[in-house]
């Protein structure tokens, strides 16, 4: 009966051992590994193409605008900065601006004022030119002034460096305030600045307009007694709290104020900026009434 019993059971362990090798396999049919590699690498490959495929966007939209930008006018300032160039470049016969010259040390002496004054980033070229025909002139750059001076001027002046950084220092002030681009700007130039002309032929007459208002303001038109009065007011408040700056400026105007009296090469210095002799009141102190 114990044999029966143990044979029973040896015949039946192949039996649970076939049924439970069986189930694993319907389990790995369920769980099929292969088909799971596949689908990740589908997922991977499709996750991929959207990657390409926002990169190809972003692609288009930079090509887009770089090719928007071939069609672009310059900004305000770079207009400026251009046209400053350009009037000086055309007008290099007149001003004799490129000739040999001493480092009469002026850059750094009116740096030196403008730092003491509070100016500290400001950038500027002074261009000197060998010429009495413009005396001084500041034009608005590229992020930056164009300060002119005559050398004639200085020499017969006998103008102090300290001297001549005041009259620069004025120059920009009177720049700063915008009354050069007030009367240079055209409408044009306002409407076309920093926009875009493409499918359409550029505009450039705008330049000829400004480089003629350009001409028109530094040789004829000068500024009003108003401005420089504003101007005159302007420098009193910087310099006021420097006494041996504001005593300079003050004897500064009357020294021209008696140059330019006397002196009939430079009769239309007053009609461009007027005037010495008023400045100096307007810089005096009232007299007191008794």
């Amino acid at each position: 009966m114990k044999i029966l019993i143990l044979i029973s059971c040896l015949i039946s362990l192949p039996i649970l051992s076939q049924t439970e090798k069986l189930q694993e396999e319907k389990e790995l049919e369920v769980v099929n590994f292969n088909s799971i590699k596949k689908i990740l690498i589908q997922d991977g490959l499709s996750e991929a193409a959207k990657k390409k495929e926002k990169q190809v966007q972003i692609l288009k939209k930079e090509q887009a605008k770089v090719e928007t930008g071939r069609f672009m006018y310059p900004t305000e300032s770079e207009i400026w900065g251009f046209t400053t160039e350009y009037w000086l470049i055309k007008n290099a016969q007149i001003l004799d601006w490129d000739f040999e010259k001493p480092d009469y040390g002026i850059d750094k002496s009116f740096r030196t004022l403008m730092q003491d004054l509070g100016f500290y980033q400001k950038k500027f070229k002074i261009l000197l030119v060998n010429s009495p025909n413009i005396v001084r002139a500041a034009l608005p750059g590229n992020e930056e002034i164009v300060l002119i001076i005559s050398v004639p001027f200085i020499r017969m002046m006998d103008l102090s460096k300290l001297e001549i950084s005041l009259m620069l220092f004025e120059d920009f002030l009177r720049l700063d305030l915008g009354y050069f681009k007030k009367s240079v700007a055209t409408e044009k130039l306002t409407k076309i600045a920093g926009s875009n002309f493409q499918g359409t032929k550029p505009d450039i007459s705008f330049v000829e307009e400004l480089l003629k208002n350009y001409s028109s303001q530094i040789n004829e038109k000068g500024y009003s007694f108003q401005q420089m009065f504003e101007v005159t007011k302007k420098m009193d408040a910087y310099l006021k709290s420097n006494p041996e700056l504001w005593n300079a400026y003050f004897r500064l105007l009357g020294k021209m104020d008696r140059f330019l009296k006397t002196n009939i090469q430079f009769k239309d210095y007053i009609k461009l900026y007027p005037s010495p002799e008023m400045q100096v009141k307007w810089l005096s102190p009232d007299e007191k009434v008794l």
